[in-house]
């Protein structure tokens, strides 16, 4: 085990974060593990040798209808430049690795699914979701700064943000939420019991036993987010009792013991069959066996 080390730097000096495993041990407290120094040189593309010129206005943008009557904007660029780009996610990956102070968010990982977040929540009575409104199009640079080199940034932005469709912009929110997964989680344990707390992109799930912790979760994470550029959803905010049936998580529903299919997937593999969707029924039979990945995947 090593303790966690603070991000030495003007602006991050909040920052836990464990660097790399074989230098942590002899870093001393306060210092940065990137290379035993906080200089850009430790965010930059050094580590991955990669040299990228990409044009910014190489790029369509896409309207696409949700469930609620609304539109996600997705931005598509050319195969060549989302070559380029997935050169940039090693590095990317690094930098989040050695930032990660809590390890709670189970979207964008390798190894990690919303059913192994879900499963963390397995044997508490009460649960709440929230949502946090436009997750990616809310990042900005003076949320990664010092992260993450200008170089890299400038070749992964759009209109100063990491928009949905690149392949490097989940990382790199990821990576822009870092610091409040470690507030919110670092908060919580002022409370009266340990609190489960699981991020999946942009949905934050708690779990307890005590009801009375309900109203203060969502205090803490207001006031940690007031003034972060981050902004909650109010109307996605949901509660639910354990007593009142079974409960869902990200997609997928929780037993006493074990993660199950919901209804609703239910009831779309018995539609999927009546129509003979081949495909679709193919698809959501292998999601109704609701699997955590494989190690490694």
């Amino acid at each position: 085990m090593f303790r966690p080390l603070l991000f030495n730097c003007t602006r991050f000096c909040w920052y836990p974060f464990q660097g790399h495993l074989e230098d942590a041990s002899q870093a001393p407290y306060g210092r940065c593990a990137f290379e035993g120094n906080c200089k850009p040189t430790c965010c930059s593309y050094t580590h991955g040798q990669v040299e990228l010129k990409i044009k910014k206005k190489r790029y369509k943008v896409f309207q696409i209808p949700k469930n609620n009557g609304k539109y996600r904007t997705v931005y598509s660029v050319d195969q060549e430049i989302k070559a380029q780009l997935r050169l940039i996610l090693p590095l990317l990956q690094k930098i989040k690795d050695n930032l990660d102070a809590t390890n709670v968010n189970y979207a964008f990982e390798s190894g990690r699914n919303c059913v192994m977040g879900a499963s963390q929540h397995l044997g508490n009575n009460y649960f709440l979701s929230m949502d946090l409104v436009n997750f990616f199009d809310s990042v900005n640079k003076g949320h990664v700064r010092g992260l993450i080199s200008e170089n890299i940034l400038e070749d992964c932005l759009i209109e100063n943000s990491p928009r949905q469709g690149l392949p490097t912009s989940p990382l790199i929110a990821t990576i822009a939420f870092l610091k409040f997964d470690y507030l919110i989680v670092r908060a919580l344990k002022g409370l009266s019991e340990n609190v489960v707390y699981t991020r999946y992109a942009d949905d934050l799930t708690f779990s307890f036993n005590d009801q009375t912790n309900k109203k203060l979760i969502q205090k803490i994470v207001e006031e940690i987010l007031q003034d972060s550029g981050f902004a909650l959803n109010r109307k996605k905010t949901k509660f639910q009792n354990k007593a009142n049936g079974r409960i869902v998580i990200n997609g997928v529903s929780l037993g006493d013991d074990k993660i199950q299919p919901t209804r609703k997937t239910l009831k779309k593999i018995r539609a999927a069959r009546h129509q003979n969707n081949k495909d679709s029924l193919r698809g959501l039979l292998e999601w109704a066996k609701c699997k955590e990945p494989k190690a490694g995947t």
